[in-house]
């Protein structure tokens, strides 16, 4: 792991509330820089640790993507409290994109907008099939957190210096993978229900998330706001990396138009 800081992060501010969702083996870390720039604008801002993260391999292994939602949920709720009960936007980057989704499936009059960066519902093909074929090995995963995908190149992300401090786990355990295809399966069913104004972000060259997935994602809402924004040179940790200013320009500028904002 490397030295960033991976704490749950808590901005006080005025009734415009964000809620900022990290993705699978990672951390607060991954979406702190455009979590900072909304509460330096003044909005009220959490972005939590989800459940089974910021630890071990063992305590991802561990949790399911229920347990990811539940904390993701009560960090919802407490953040609505904090604005006194109105709508709040979600951002969510990769797995957390799919979080993002999934509340404004169960919360349609209660999320006002959404931003999801390199939000994955589907990978590859091959990715897919190999997962579940080990998933349906005899072997309780879960108990074995060091049966894992591991990221041999580390965090994909082309900046080498957010690289270096990324905390996150530099390997993905097989349990969690699986309930990562149960999620994906879980939110492409909710796509087409799902009205809320939303903003779907994508590096050009992420190795982790096929391009594709936002396509898909962008073709499949209800929402009849819906806008896209493709970084040409930006990995798949879009806030991290190089054209990190141009995301969180496009997803701050995207949230005053449509989250409901005054003035």
């Amino acid at each position: 792991m490397g030295g960033g800081d991976k704490s749950p992060l808590s901005i006080a501010g005025d009734a415009r509330g964000v809620l900022c969702l990290h993705g699978i083996t990672g951390t607060p870390f991954e979406i702190r820089p455009l979590a900072e720039a909304l509460g330096g604008k003044g909005c009220t801002v959490i972005a939590p640790q989800l459940a089974g993260h910021c630890g071990t391999l063992a305590d991802l292994a561990e949790s399911t993507w229920r347990d990811w939602l539940q904390s993701a949920d009560q960090a919802f709720d407490d953040l609505c409290s904090r604005v006194g009960g109105g709508p709040v936007a979600i951002c969510g980057f990769s797995m957390g994109g799919l979080l993002a989704l999934r509340l404004a499936r169960m919360y349609p009059e209660r999320v006002s907008a959404l931003a999801v960066m390199s939000t994955p519902l589907r990978l590859r093909r091959f990715q897919v099939l190999g997962i579940r074929a080990l998933a349906r090995l005899p072997l309780d995963f879960r108990a074995h957190p060091t049966l894992c995908v591991p990221k041999w190149n580390g965090s994909d992300i082309s900046d080498d210096d957010m690289r270096y401090e990324n905390p996150g786990l530099r390997a993905f355990p097989i349990a969690a993978l699986t309930q990562l295809l149960d999620l994906m399966d879980t939110v492409r069913t909710d796509l087409p229900s799902i009205r809320t104004p939303a903003m779907v972000v994508h590096g050009r060259q992420d190795h982790t998330v096929p391009m594709e997935d936002s396509l898909e994602l962008t073709g499949c809402l209800g929402s009849d706001v819906i806008e896209r924004l493709w970084l040409d040179k930006s990995f798949h940790m879009v806030c991290l990396d190089v054209e990190r200013a141009a995301a969180i320009d496009g997803v701050t500028r995207f949230l005053a138009r449509h989250a409901g904002w005054p003035g």
